[in-house]
């Protein structure tokens, strides 16, 4: 797909009107079933996993996601729905080597079947890809993505690409090769990167997988108009809104499900609103990443039609 000239205003262009058609169409319910409920923190326990597993078939979301050790706990309390367990590979930094990241989804996937008993088809495995190989060597991605594949077992993989670390010649570049690799969705973010779902990284890796590829928004989506605008930016059409195609990862599911009634309720209001366009900007949210990223972001600041905004650091 042909890409997007790099130096164009860096925000996606929300149009109220087909915003308001989007909010029009997305019901709470329907919002649910995009989301993987999310609880990655070191001291989760038991009361934690039973009730995001007690969220997720009630509401009908698309899965739970966890960390692998999770895999002798989950399955159980999910067994008998069609909520997919989604275990975390290699989960912050991608830095295990190959065979250590293939090793530990061989085995979380073998431990999560005998749980579960109920065979294949009920796996999400979100695997995060070495940022500082790729940047050496694009090809040395494809190779990890792919081992990470075969090892799950025909299980769904979505590799997350750490966007916020990228530059966005790079997010382009690695959305290429997920795009050629035999992985099944594209992901932004651990949510504990630098800055979490950006509409504009969303809408570069749809453009770039293209239609028939899962695009995965996840970090700091905790409501309905947040949620709306990365559908606007990753599922545009509604042939992509589905969640085959399309997840939000979140660990405020409840929040998102209920504020989408409010977001109905006062569609107009909410849109006409807006929003200061820094905020949703990946060009804005870099204080604490590398040095050349900062200097790149700085850099598209400076030609951006919004960079009065920059004056009025509260937001």
């Amino acid at each position: 797909m042909a890409k997007t000239e790099l130096n164009r205003t860096p925000l996606v262009e929300f149009s109220a009107d087909k915003m308001k058609e989007l909010v029009r169409n997305f019901t709470p319910g329907k919002i649910t079933a995009f989301l993987d409920v999310t609880d990655l923190n070191a001291d989760t326990q038991s009361p934690k996993l039973n009730k995001m597993a007690d969220w997720a078939t009630t509401f009908g979301c698309a899965s739970v996601c966890v960390n692998p050790v999770e895999a002798d706990t989950l399955p159980a309390l999910l067994k008998g729905t069609k909520v997919k367990e989604c275990y975390v590979i290699d989960f912050p930094l991608g830095k295990m080597d190959i065979e250590m990241k293939a090793a530990l989804t061989a085995h979380t996937v073998k431990k999560s079947r005998e749980y579960r008993g109920e065979g294949k088809g009920f796996i999400d495995l979100d695997m995060v890809i070495n940022v500082g190989r790729f940047k050496k060597d694009p090809d040395y991605t494809l190779e990890e993505i792919n081992a990470i594949c075969d090892a799950a077992d025909g299980e769904h993989v979505k590799v997350i690409v750490r966007s916020a670390e990228l530059t966005e010649k790079e997010l382009y570049k690695v959305s290429e090769i997920v795009a050629s690799s035999r992985a099944h969705f594209i992901k932004n973010s651990t949510g504990m990167d630098g800055y979490g779902a950006m509409p504009e990284h969303i809408r570069i890796m749809r453009e770039v997988v293209g239609n028939s590829m899962g695009v995965k928004a996840a970090g700091g989506i905790s409501d309905a108009m947040t949620a709306m605008r990365l559908i606007y930016a990753g599922a545009p059409e509604e042939s992509l809104q589905t969640p085959e195609l399309f997840r939000l990862g979140t660990s405020k599911p409840l929040t998102i499900i209920t504020s989408m009634g409010w977001l109905r309720h006062n569609t107009d209001d909410w849109i006409d609103a807006g929003i200061i366009p820094c905020t949703i900007c990946p060009f804005h949210h870099t204080g604490k990443l590398r040095v050349e990223i900062r200097e790149a972001s700085n850099r598209r600041c400076q030609n951006c039609k919004f960079k009065e905004y920059r004056k009025h650091k509260e937001f």
